[in-house]
């Protein structure tokens, strides 16, 4: 605690009086904010549910507790949404070819949910296999080659074309790059004019298993209202296990590693399978509002208040859903309870500054994001400050609840100056930044940070490190590595009373202070030279 303490003081001393704001951070408040929003009584925190509003109003408690203000007179953002629920009793979903019908057992081998407004959406559509749907024309690849596909069933790869001995570099590596993400595919299908998208998962491909593709794709789907501009959408979009593909596509005479073998090349081009996807998907549909809150710290500066550093956690998790070991509650404590927790820790030591940073800052705990970041896309949207006013988003998702690390992660620190700042801040609290362990998980393009840093503003997910203290290096990756394979988005991430939050004390100071940096700091944060959300940026600031 003395050496602690003495970093403290060393900080204070480097800059403004920051000992208080930084002492106000304490594992017990962490806990208690965290027992709260994991509680069952919450019921999961499913966007637009009871236990959702009842955390949302908790949430913005604290923040008027804290002394934020409201933006525009409230602590609240209203988020319109769709929901639709597939009726699985009614659904029929079939593979046609070669005279044979196979089936694909709900949800054990396959998920799919409606993507237009409809209660029942039948669809009969030659299945097209296209790899990776990626168009990509920096790294000249192009997996459609001109081919029509409106009308048809889409057929795709999880993931992006693998690098190779003499392409080191093509498609970041190891790193995955937005071209892998399953958003992408759907969205590029969209472009497409297909009728439907169907993803092949496997746990490599994906960065999880089957099992989180259940929890999160059964249920109410939620969707924001769509763009006027946007491409017509999708009928249906879903997943199937990689065996089932197998199997549909061994029975129109085809084999699927051949396919993926000839996806990973530049030559390849969309292949007709010869099977029909015949479906019939009858769902219940809901015209939803759920929320988002925000809590505003305004700057001392009359001339820079109007630009503002965005705090960003989601409070949403997936509600009551199917019973694993009789447990049906999803509390999603470590995703994201703990960092909802980091926030308000943060936004309270915010509070206690006297005077204030020059410039404003922004806390904002989004709704949705287990939906597809529905929450932050709404806000960048939307925003309560406008982007071109926004100098940085620094998101937080998932505390340490294990102890002390000798480092910290910064996802997506290689993209702007925003990782010099968090290197600095991490070094003043004895921490070494340390790269993501799992790029190939695509984790940036994975939480609120990224439509904030699709919108151009400089964003970045601020972690804790892998390296636990009194532990070997080996022990932090195999924990995380069996927190993803037994309790990411399954009941069993609930409130443990014994955790240790003294890394996420470390987290929240850090964040605290990168956040004070960016908000005093004579310039603002930019993305590197290269990086595929500068123009953007440019785009927005030249508009301002």
């Amino acid at each position: 605690m003395a050496g602690a303490l003495a970093t403290l003081a060393a900080i204070a001393a480097a800059r403004d009086d920051l000992t208080g704001a930084l002492q106000s951070i304490s594992a017990r408040d962490l806990h208690a904010h965290l027992l709260f929003l994991s509680h069952d009584l919450l019921e999961g925190r499913a966007s637009a549910s009871r236990g959702a509003d009842l955390a949302a109003l908790y949430i913005a408690s604290q923040l008027m507790r804290s002394g934020l203000e409201p933006v525009r007179g409230s602590y609240f953002q209203p988020v319109p949404v769709l929901g639709s629920t597939v009726q699985p009793a009614e659904l029929a979903v079939e593979f046609e070819t070669r005279g044979r019908r196979l089936s694909g057992r709900y949800p054990a081998e396959l998920v799919i949910a409606p993507g237009v407004e409809d209660s029942l959406i039948t669809l009969s559509s030659e299945v097209v296999f296209v790899g990776y749907g990626v168009r990509a024309p920096e790294y000249r690849w192009d997996d459609f080659k001109g081919r029509k596909l409106a009308g048809k069933t889409l057929l795709v790869l999880v993931n992006e074309p693998p690098a190779t001995p003499e392409e080191p570099t093509l498609f970041a590596g190891r790193a995955l790059t937005y071209y892998g993400r399953w958003t992408y595919k759907l969205e590029q299908a969209e472009r497409q004019g297909a009728a439907a998208v169907l993803l092949i998962h496997t746990t490599e491909s994906a960065g999880y298993p089957w099992g989180v593709v259940q929890s999160s794709w059964t249920g109410e789907q939620l969707s924001l209202p769509r763009d006027a501009e946007a491409p017509p959408p999708l009928a249906l979009e879903g997943w199937l296990t990689r065996e089932l593909a197998q199997r549909v596509l061994a029975a129109a005479g085809l084999d699927l590693e051949q396919l993926a073998g000839r996806a990973a090349r530049r030559d390849f081009r969309p292949v007709s399978t010869g099977v029909m996807l015949h479906a019939r998907v009858p769902a219940r549909l809901r015209r939803l509002e759920t929320t988002n809150v925000a809590g505003l710290l305004s700057g001392r500066d009359p001339a820079q208040r109007n630009q503002a550093v965005v705090f960003s956690a989601h409070f949403d998790h997936l509600g009551i859903g199917r019973a694993v070991g009789g447990d049906s509650v999803y509390n999603g404590a470590y995703d994201n309870a703990s960092g909802v927790s980091l926030l308000l820790e943060i936004a309270e030591a915010f509070a206690r500054l006297e005077p204030p940073p020059e410039r404003s800052v922004l806390f904002l705990a989004t709704t949705a994001e287990e939906a597809g970041l529905l929450g932050a896309e709404y806000y960048v949207r939307h925003p309560l400050f406008p982007l071109a006013h926004t100098l940085a988003n620094l998101n937080l998702d998932g505390a340490s609840l294990w102890g002390e690390t000798d480092d910290l992660i910064a996802i997506g620190s290689e993209r702007s100056t925003l990782g010099r700042i968090v290197e600095a801040r991490a070094r003043s609290m004895g921490l070494l930044l340390t790269p993501d362990a799992a790029p190939e998980k695509g984790f940036f393009f994975r939480s609120d940070q990224f439509p904030f840093a699709r919108a151009g503003v400089p964003a970045i997910g601020i972690r804790h490190g892998t390296r636990f203290r009194g532990r070997s290096e080996e022990w932090g990756l195999e924990l995380l590595e069996r927190y993803d394979a037994e309790h990411y988005h399954q009941p069993s991430d609930e409130y443990d009373p014994g955790a240790d939050l003294a890394g996420a004390v470390q987290q929240a100071r850090v964040a605290f202070l990168v956040g004070y940096d960016i908000a005093q700091m004579s310039g603002a944060p930019e993305w590197y030279e290269g990086a595929e959300f500068r123009s953007a940026r440019e785009k927005a600031v030249r508009g301002r």
